[in-house]
C-alpha cells in the first residue's frame, strides 16, 4: 500500500501541518488495513453477494439492457504462424475452468442481487473461415466481424461471460478476438489471461499438463471478504475522511458540450488522440521528479487546469480508477476489482502550477490511502447518490503493457474501440516505448469532434506551458483568444437554457433497481428515473394494480394501493419497502392535506378506489386540503360494505378524525356521489350542516336499461382497459348471450395478485350490490352534478344511437331528489376523460369556483 502513495512535495504552500494530518491519516487507515481478517474461501452453499464493485456496475447493466455493450471488453490479436485450434481452445477451456469469474451469473434472492457459480462448461472457440474471399476483401470482412461480436451484449443470467472467435485469414495467419463482460475482468486480469494462456499453450503444445498452481481463493471469496470487512470501525474512519475530502455537495462540470444532454444516459462515443513529442513526454517526466511528485500527478494537474479554463470553476471532481488490488491473494485473481476515486482538486486563488501540484498531490495521496472504500458506498452513505459522477475519468497506464506470447507465433496486438462509453469525457495517457498518447473517448450526443480536436491541443499546449514555466500562474497556462473565450461562454450560455426540466436519476440500490424495472414492465417505458411519478408517466388504478402485484410477487410485501399517493417515484417508494413497517391502511387518504380551507372529502368510484382523483386534488391548488375514501376491503384483510347506509356511516366516522363538526364539503366519483348523498342525509340528520354535495357524473337508477349492474360495470371495466375494437366486439357479444365471466378471474389475467384479485372483485361485486338495493329519498340541500359532455364507449353500448344518446336524462335520474335543487356543471370529456388530461384542468377550475361559493356561504 505504502509503495502506492503520492509523496506530498516539499513546497511552502502546504503547511507542515496540513503534511502531518495527511501522514497521520494515512498511518490510521494502514494500521486498519493490518488488522483486516484472513481472505479465505467460503462456502459455496450459501447464497453469494456482489461485490461493491460488482454491484454497481450491474445495476448499471440491468438499468439499460439496451447499452450493455458499453460494459463489454475486448481484446483483440493478430496471430502469425501455424497455430493450434485445439491446442487454443482447450487452454480457453482450462482458464474458464480455473476462474469462477468467468462462469458467474447473476439473480435476486429475496430481493437482493446474488453470485450464481456454474459448473465448468465447454466454451467451444468460434471459428469463422475467410478464406474463400479475395485477399484484397478478408481485412475489412474480418474488422467488421470483430465490431459486430464487440457490440453484441451480454445477458447476465447466461455462462460463460466470455466469448471467443478466431478468424481465420490465411493458412497462417488469423485474428483472436476475446470478449469479455467487465463484471468477470477488469484492466488487471488482462495480464493474468495473457500470462495463462501463454503457461497453457506452451504447456499442451509439449503434450504436459497444465504447470498453473491451484488457486486457493476465487473473486466470490473476496467479495464476501469485502462485505464482512467494510463495517464497523474501519468503514467509520474511511467515512470520515471521503466526507472531509468531499464535503456535502459535487457540482457538476459546466463542459462545453455542443448538444444539449438527453434525459436518458446514453453511451455512444468516439476517440480522438494525440502522440505527444518524445522531448516533451521526458521534460514531463523529469518534471515530476523535480518537484517530487507522481508522473500521475502531474498529468493530472494538467488536465484540471484544462477543465478549469473550459468551466471557470474552482472546485472540481474528476474520478479515476485505481486497481483495488492491495491484498496479495488477489493479485493472480481474475475479476472486477477496480473502483473509482473521486478527486477533489481546489483551483482557487490563480496559484502558480507549482503550488497547485502540492495540493492535487495531497489529494492523491490520500485518496490512493482511503481507497479501501467502494465509490457506490460512499456516495450512498454520504446521501450524495445524485452526484453527478458519469462525467469526466482520468486515467494513466505507464507500467508495462501486458503483450500475449505464444510459442512459435508472433502475435500483434490490434487497437479496437467498443464505440461505447458510460462517461461524458475520459482522458487516458499511455506511456509507450517513452512517448505518452493522450487519448480523449467522448460522448457523442454531447460532443463535436472539432470540440475534442480543440481539447487536444489545448491541453497539449497546456503540458508544453508547465515544462518551461511551472512557476506560471494556472490562468498563464493556456493563454485563450478572445474568439475562443466567446464561444466558451457562448456553449456554458446554451448549456444552462438547454437544461432539462426532468433529468433522468438512475437507480443507485437493488431494491431501486427492481422497483425500476417493475415500473418500466408495468408502465412499457424502457427507462425509468427514480425520481420520475407514476402519474405523470401515465399510470392510473388498473396499472398500479399490476404495479402492486408484482411487488408482492418480488418483494412479498402487498401495500395499499393509495401509498403511490404518498410514494409515487421509485425512490420514495423504495424508501417505505425498505422500512420494516409497512403502512397502515385506512379508508381516508390525504391526496392533498395543506391548506387553510376547510377539506374537501370525495367518495372512491365503483371499483373503490381513489388514484384517479389525485390530478383534480393537484389543480384545485394547494391552499384547497383533498382527502379521497376508498372502499373498505380493498386491503384484503376487511370486509366491504353492502349496503350504501352502511358505507356512509363508516365514513362519516373516517372524515370526523379530521373534522369532527361541519359545515362539510363532499363529493363523489360516479357511484361514490349516491354515496355521498346518503352521507348527507345521514349528518343532516344528526343536526350537522353539509355546505356543498358534489356529484361526478353521477347516473341515477333507471338511466341505463340495457344491461344488468353487473354487465354496466364489466364494461366499464373492460373500456378503461382499451381493448382493441375485435375484442369489443367480441366481448359485446358474450354480453348479449348473457355469458357470465367471473371479475376476480379478469383482474388474475391481467397480472394482477391472487389478494389483489379476489379484494377488487369482492369490494365490485359489493358495491354492486350495494348499488342495485340503494332507494334514495328526497335530500334537504342543493346538489351540484358535474356532467360530462360527451358519451364514453361503455354508455354507447347502453345508448347505441345518437337519438339514445340525446334522449337520455339530462339530470341523470336526480330530478326531484334535492329540494333546493339540483345545479349542473358541464364538463369536458367523458365518464373517465373528465378527470385526466386536459379535461381535468377545466374541471378543476368549475368546483373550485363552486367550493368558493359555498364556503363563502356558509361562513
Amino acid at each position: 500500500m505504502v509503495s502506492q502513495l503520492e509523496p506530498v512535495p516539499k513546497k511552502e504552500a502546504i503547511s507542515q501541518t496540513a503534511k502531518q494530518n495527511l501522514w497521520q491519516a494515512i498511518q490510521t487507515v494502514i494500521g486498519w488495513q493490518n488488522q483486516a481478517p484472513p481472505l479465505v474461501r467460503v462456502s459455496r452453499q450459501e447464497s453469494l453477494p456482489l461485490s461493491f464493485s460488482q454491484e454497481r456496475l450491474w445495476f448499471l447493466h440491468q438499468l439499460e439492457p439496451t447499452k450493455a455493450s458499453a460494459y463489454n471488453i475486448a481484446l483483440a490479436f493478430r496471430i502469425a504462424g501455424s497455430l493450434s485450434y485445439y491446442i487454443l481452445e482447450k487452454s480457453l477451456n482450462e482458464i474458464l475452468c480455473r476462474h469462477e469469474a468467468l462462469r458467474t451469473t447473476f439473480g435476486w434472492v429475496e430481493g437482493k442481487p446474488v453470485q450464481l457459480i456454474h459448473p465448468p462448461v465447454p466454451f467451444p472457440l468460434t471459428v469463422i473461415d475467410l478464406q474463400q474471399l479475395p485477399a484484397t476483401q478478408r481485412e475489412a470482412k474480418a474488422m467488421q466481424q470483430v465490431t459486430e461480436d464487440i457490440q453484441q451484449p451480454f445477458d447476465l443470467q447466461d455462462v460463460p461471460l466470455i466469448r471467443g472467435t478466431l478468424i481465420q485469414l490465411d493458412c497462417e495467419e488469423h485474428i483472436l478476438l476475446l470478449t469479455v463482460h467487465h463484471i468477470a475482468v477488469d484492466a488487471w486480469s488482462k495480464g493474468v489471461l495473457f500470462e495463462e494462456l501463454a503457461a497453457l499453450y506452451q504447456a499442451f503444445s509439449q503434450g504436459q499438463s497444465s504447470p498453473l498452481p491451484e488457486l486457493p481463493i476465487q473473486y466470490a471469496d473476496f467479495a464476501a471478504w469485502q462485505r464482512e470487512w467494510l463495517q464497523g470501525d474501519f468503514l467509520q474512519i474511511l467515512l470520515d475522511y471521503w466526507k472531509q475530502q468531499l464535503g456535502s455537495n459535487l457540482k457538476e462540470l459546466q463542459l462545453p458540450i455542443d448538444h444539449p444532454r438527453p434525459a436518458a444516459p446514453t453511451c455512444r462515443s468516439a476517440s480522438q488522440k494525440v502522440k505527444l513529442p518524445k522531448a516533451l513526454s521526458e521534460a514531463l517526466k523529469t518534471l515530476s521528479r523535480q518537484e517530487k511528485v507522481t508522473l500521475f500527478v502531474t498529468l493530472l494537474a494538467a488536465f484540471n487546469v484544462l477543465l478549469h479554463r473550459y468551466t471557470e470553476q474552482e472546485q472540481l471532481f474528476v474520478c479515476s480508477p485505481t486497481a483495488n488490488r492491495t491484498r496479495k491473494e488477489i493479485k493472480g485473481l481474475m475479476g472486477y476489482f477496480v473502483n473509482l476515486l473521486i478527486l477533489k482538486t481546489d483551483l482557487s486563488g490563480n496559484p502558480s502550477f507549482q503550488e497547485f501540484l502540492g495540493r492535487v498531490s495531497q489529494v492523491a495521496s490520500g485518496g490512493y490511502a482511503y481507497q479501501d472504500l467502494p465509490v457506490q458506498q460512499l456516495l450512498r452513505s454520504l446521501n450524495l447518490l445524485q452526484a453527478p459522477l458519469s462525467q469526466v475519468m482520468f486515467a494513466l497506464q505507464n507500467t508495462t503493457i501486458h503483450q500475449l506470447e505464444l510459442p512459435g507465433l508472433t502475435v500483434q496486438n490490434l487497437d479496437v474501440d467498443t464505440g461505447t462509453a458510460d462517461f461524458d469525457l475520459y482522458l487516458y495517457l499511455i506511456e509507450e516505448a517513452g512517448s505518452l498518447t493522450a487519448v480523449f473517448k467522448y460522448n457523442t450526443d454531447l460532443f463535436e469532434t472539432t470540440t475534442i480536436q480543440q481539447m487536444l491541443q489545448h491541453f497539449q499546449t497546456i503540458l508544453e506551458n508547465i515544462v518551461t514555466h511551472p512557476e506560471q500562474s494556472l490562468s498563464s497556462l493556456l493563454p485563450l483568444t478572445e474568439a475562443e473565450q466567446q464561444q466558451l461562454h457562448q456553449k456554458r450560455a446554451k448549456q444552462q437554457n438547454s437544461k432539462l426540466e426532468n433529468v433522468y436519476i438512475a437507480p443507485q440500490n437493488a431494491l431501486e433497481l427492481k422497483l425500476a424495472q417493475l415500473w418500466s414492465e408495468v408502465l412499457n417505458i424502457p427507462s425509468i428515473g427514480v425520481k420520475d411519478n407514476f402519474f405523470e408517466l401515465g399510470g392510473q388504478s388498473l396499472l398500479a394494480m399490476t404495479l402492486f402485484a408484482r411487488i408482492e410477487e418480488t418483494f412479498g410485501q402487498t401495500l395499499p394501493l393509495t401509498t403511490l399517493l404518498q410514494a409515487p417515484t421509485v425512490e420514495q417508494l423504495a424508501k417505505l419497502l425498505g422500512q420494516e413497517a409497512t403502512p397502515s391502511w385506512s379508508s381516508l387518504v390525504p391526496l392533498q392535506s395543506n391548506g387553510h380551507k376547510p377539506p374537501f372529502f370525495c367518495i372512491h368510484g365503483q371499483q373503490g378506489s381513489v388514484l384517479n382523483l389525485r390530478d383534480l386534488a393537484h389543480y384545485l391548488g394547494s391552499e384547497q386540503p383533498f382527502y379521497g375514501l376508498q372502499a373498505r376491503g380493498l386491503d384484503s384483510k376487511q370486509a366491504p360494505h353492502f349496503r350504501i347506509e352502511d358505507m356512509a356511516a363508516h365514513y362519516i366516522q373516517e372524515i370526523r378524525t379530521i373534522q369532527p363538526e361541519g359545515p362539510y364539503f363532499l363529493g363523489g366519483n360516479s357511484m361514490g356521489g349516491i354515496v355521498a348523498f346518503e352521507m348527507a342525509q345521514q349528518l343532516h340528520q344528526q343536526g350537522q350542516t353539509v355546505a356543498a354535495l358534489v356529484m361526478f357524473d353521477t347516473f341515477g337508477r333507471g338511466c341505463f336499461p340495457r344491461l344488468s349492474f353487473r354487465q354496466q360495470h364489466y364494461w366499464t371495466y373492460l373500456w378503461q382497459l382499451g381493448l382493441s375494437k375485435s375484442l369489443w366486439q367480441e366481448v359485446r357479444e358474450l354480453l348479449q348471450r348473457k355469458r357470465e365471466v367471473m371479475i376476480g378471474q379478469l383482474y388474475l389475467s391481467l397480472g394482477h395478485s391472487l389478494s389483489q384479485a379476489y379484494s377488487r372483485a369482492l369490494v365490485t361485486e359489493a358495491n354492486m350490490q350495494a348499488k342495485k338495493g340503494y332507494t334514495p329519498k328526497v335530500y334537504p340541500g342543493r346538489v351540484t352534478l358535474f356532467r360530462a359532455s360527451e358519451p364514453s364507449t361503455f354508455s354507447k353500448l347502453y345508448l347505441p344511437t345518437p337519438k339514445d344518446w340525446s334522449s337520455r336524462d339530462p339530470q341523470h335520474g336526480w330530478s326531484g331528489l334535492a329540494s333546493e335543487g339540483l345545479e349542473i356543471h358541464d364538463v369536458p370529456g367523458d365518464h373517465f376523460s373528465l378527470f385526466q388530461e386536459p379535461h381535468v384542468q377545466v374541471l378543476a377550475q368549475k368546483l373550485k369556483a363552486c367550493l368558493n361559493q359555498a364556503q363563502t356561504n356558509s361562513y
